[in-house]
């Protein structure tokens, strides 16, 4: 009779054990480096495997400031989610001027975001010599309080932690799968190497669900949100807000070290417009145009420009309900401009005069401030498919 095989000795399995977990490890960690789902190794892209990246709601911020720091470009766009799917940085107009941009826009983020960039930038000897700086009425709506700029934080770095969430751990693998994925799929979520969201997904967003839902949703929260925020810019005793200080800080910052400046107020959809003066804060929004206009006159080489007015732009008219054949050529919804509106406002600001927004200046803001106000009246009095949508959503009844 055979005896029996002579069974692993323990410390034999141990090391089995470990060195399969070691190798298993390390073949994860270098397939998420290779993958590179963030952008922030640097990784080659390679066509058909990582060229396109997932668009990705964790390290946003690091992700945004290693591509940054990488291109170091000449130009930056600065602000919000706005910004970020509706400012295209490759538009043939940097290149033109003899620049090459980068979006550095982040949803949700305030003008103080936008001045701790152009630090990071600075400090890294990439300052832009020409940056668009997007500025948001809401950021400011509501500032009672006096305000005061925190110290800065420093720029952020890929540490320990950061290694081993994004490529020793289930999710750096699962984001680097979807990477992957998404190389041929039709209409991802993607960021690209510039920093700009084409926000395609949306576009299945519209086949299944139409515009007029995503109009719908974003103006209720809108005016659930603004309704509850009190009536004022700046803080009752005439002091600057935090945003203000922030707006007047980088500009200051970009100006000294030799750089030129185009504000921007975004090309709100006109149902905004229209749920601004339903609202009763009409008037403020022009008390901030007049205030960014007078933040921005204390520094040389800045323009301020606004896309905000009514035209025939900011009036495409909102698809009906149940529609999800029309795809809108400028808007996803009120508050969110697609890439060929966008394309049209830097060829505005870079020089190409289309028509499209007015550049507002001391000797011309209060005549602009009437025609803008005239036209806006001229809406509110003349019965419409988008007043009758306001109205719906405000629950507006004439008395």
């Amino acid at each position: 009779m055979a005896s029996p095989a002579p069974s692993l000795p323990w410390s034999s399995y141990l090391r089995w054990m470990l060195t399969t977990l070691v190798v298993c490890v390390t073949a994860v960690g270098a397939f998420n480096t290779l993958i590179d789902p963030l952008g922030i190794f640097g990784s080659k892209r390679i066509t058909g495997l990582n060229a396109t990246k997932p668009y990705l709601d964790h390290h946003r911020e690091l992700a945004r400031w290693q591509a940054a720091r990488r291109t170091c470009s000449s130009a930056g766009i600065f602000g919000n989610s706005r910004a970020e799917i509706g400012l295209d940085p490759t538009h043939p107009a940097f290149a033109a001027h003899g620049l090459a941009a980068f979006n550095h826009a982040i949803p949700g983020s305030a003008a103080s975001s936008s001045l701790q960039q152009l630090d990071w930038l600075q400090a890294a000897g990439c300052a832009p010599k020409l940056a668009i700086l997007g500025v948001e009425f809401v950021d400011f709506l509501g500032s009672t309080k006096p305000g005061r700029l925190g110290p800065g934080k420093a720029a952020p770095a890929i540490d320990g932690r950061v290694l081993a969430e994004t490529t020793l751990s289930i999710t750096g693998l699962r984001d680097s799968l979807k990477t992957i994925a998404i190389q041929h799929a039709r209409n991802a979520a993607t960021l690209t190497e510039r920093g700009f969201n084409p926000l395609d997904n949306y576009i299945t967003e519209v086949e299944n669900s139409g515009h007029y839902v995503l109009f719908r949703q974003r103006a209720e929260e809108n005016w659930r949100i603004w309704n509850h925020k009190p009536r004022a810019i700046q803080p009752a005793d005439g002091s600057p807000s935090s945003d203000q200080q922030a707006v007047d800080a980088f500009l200051s910052t970009l100006t000294q070290g030799g750089g030129t400046a185009h504000v921007v107020i975004y090309p709100y959809h006109a149902e905004i417009r229209l749920m601004q003066a339903r609202l009763g804060i009409a008037d403020l929004f022009a008390d901030w145009k007049r205030l960014i206009v007078a933040t921005a006159s204390r520094h040389p080489g800045v323009k301020v420009w606004d896309f905000s007015g009514i035209s025939q732009e900011t009036l495409e008219a909102i698809p009906a309900p149940g529609d999800r054949q029309t795809q809108l050529k400028y808007y996803w919804e009120a508050g969110h401009f697609k890439k060929a509106l966008g394309d049209k406002l830097l060829a505005r600001v870079m020089g190409e005069d289309n028509g499209f927004g007015v550049e507002l200046r001391p000797d011309n803001l209060e005549a602009w401030l009437s025609t803008d106000r005239q036209r806006l009246d001229a809406l509110l009095a003349t019965p419409s498919p988008l007043l009758k949508e306001v109205d719906d959503v405000a629950g507006y009844r004439k008395r």
